[in-house]
């Protein structure tokens, strides 16, 4: 652990070229991170597991269930729709603007280091914590990002945020 970081196996400089091999799980979580943090959410995508892919669009046609209602369209469809065509969906535009942060535009967002090694949680699953780099080395550094990936014939992908993959149920939020 470094020195007054506060996250158990935070990795140095030096240790994260051994555990972010190019092709690892820690690089696959950092990109698929700057990508959404950016705002890029039709190239993070495809690195998006089908299933938290279902779970995101799922989250927003049920918080727009009222409105597409309205306008005719089942809400579960246009979910599945949105996770299974991404970008070529006409309701894309709408869902990749709810899936921003207020920051994008704004500031320039500050970069990621993992903050420990990856943890296996299953044959092909892996559950990797980042930090913001600007709190790396302080004792508050704040929550971490953490994001489950599973590892695919295409390389990793993320399939959610916290230590288990999404669930895509309907309604979401339902046991």
């Amino acid at each position: 652990m470094t020195e007054g970081s506060g996250w158990p196996g935070e990795l140095t400089p030096a240790d994260l070229d051994v555990v972010a091999e190019p092709a690892g799980s820690v690089a696959a979580a950092l990109a698929w991170a700057e990508l959404v943090l950016e705002g890029r959410i039709a190239e993070s995508w495809p690195v998006t597991g089908a299933a938290f892919r279902r779970h995101l669009t799922r989250h927003w046609a049920w918080n727009h269930r009222f409105a597409l209602h309205q306008a005719g369209r089942d809400p579960l469809a246009v979910a599945d729709g949105l996770a299974d065509s991404g970008p070529r969906h006409p309701l894309w535009p709408a869902f990749a603007r709810s899936q921003q942060t207020g920051d994008v535009g704004r500031r320039r967002l500050p970069g990621w280091i993992a903050a420990g090694p990856p943890e296996p949680v299953g044959p092909d699953l892996e559950v990797v914590r980042l930090a913001a780099a600007e709190c790396a080395g302080r004792d508050r550094a704040g929550p971490p990002l953490t994001l489950v990936l599973r590892f695919t014939p295409q390389g990793w992908r993320v399939e959610g945020h916290g230590t288990s993959p999404a669930p895509s149920r309907w309604p979401p939020g339902r046991a």
